[in-house]
């Protein structure tokens, strides 16, 4: 069980909004406003999935390739290894897992309600980072209209975001916004994010002076359908560039998400399938 780094990364990218009325007579402020709505819904009802996680990582000259099955059990994430550089793992390796599954999903059963709360307490932190940012974006940013465009197979509305310059963040987490500047592709008729790119403009301390969001870094997310009324991420992909304690370091990561399935049903089949 682990926390995932690209969700925690997820948190501190993006989610967009303004105020103006765009050249072709688009109401910003609605369009925002809309996107909000259904993103904090979005973002509400992730925890009911189950997913494949796919993490490709770069850093040093060096590139890994990780994918978990990621289910939701008992309140908090579990991530259970399917396959190391594309390639599944051996059988011997995929009975452990499963084993080390059924445990896990026994052990939480049977935990006591304040063993459950520590537990999934990291889990709960790493959400309401999200709510924050949920509400923050609405604050931090100047949005105009830019076009209409199809992408990802989605007609969508483009938004530019510019930091707000009397926006002050309220926390740590939030800080992050201060300093990026992105574009942001939005469903025509759900109101959805389909696409959306940031970019560091300066440089951000995110732990007072030890580190730092140095210009050059780039994120870009991507969302899909995977019921009629909800969506989810896709793909995340960051160009990291940051200075810890005045070094500088370079890493990128891409993850990408598929197999969303109701939770308890992914989970009931994954084990049904082990025995």
């Amino acid at each position: 069980m682990r926390a995932s780094p690209m969700k925690r990364c997820i948190a501190q990218i993006a989610l967009l909004s303004l105020s103006v009325r765009g050249n072709n007579g688009i109401d910003v402020r609605d369009v925002v406003g809309r996107t909000a709505s259904t993103m904090q819904a979005d973002w509400a009802a992730a925890p009911g999935f189950a997913f494949v996680q796919r993490d490709l990582t770069a850093s040093k000259g060096n590139t890994t390739c990780k994918t978990h099955q990621v289910f939701i059990i008992s309140g908090s994430d579990y991530y259970m290894p399917i396959a190391v550089d594309d390639e599944a793992l051996p059988a011997g390796q995929q009975r452990l897992e499963f084993e080390r599954l059924k445990q896990e999903v026994v052990r939480r059963s049977q935990e006591t309600a304040q063993e459950a709360q520590r537990r999934s307490e990291q889990y709960r932190k790493m959400r309401e980072q999200n709510r924050i940012l949920v509400n923050e974006f609405t604050r931090a940013f100047d949005f105009t209209f830019t076009g209409e465009e199809i992408t990802n197979g989605h007609a969508t509305y483009v938004l530019d975001a510019r930091p707000r310059p009397s926006y002050r963040p309220p926390n740590r987490t939030a800080r992050i916004l201060t300093g990026m500047q992105g574009r942001l592709w939005v469903d025509k008729e759900s109101f959805h994010w389909v696409k959306a790119e940031a970019e560091a403009l300066k440089p951000v301390s995110v732990f007072g002076l030890f580190a730092r969001v140095l210009p050059g870094t780039r994120m870009e997310l991507e969302m899909m359908p995977v019921t009629d009324s909800v969506w989810l991420v896709s793909r995340f992909g960051v160009d990291l560039r940051i200075s810890i304690l005045w070094r500088r370091s370079a890493k990128a990561a891409e993850s990408t998400f598929s197999g969303y399935q109701p939770s308890a049903h992914a989970l009931a089949d994954t084990l049904g399938a082990g025995r």
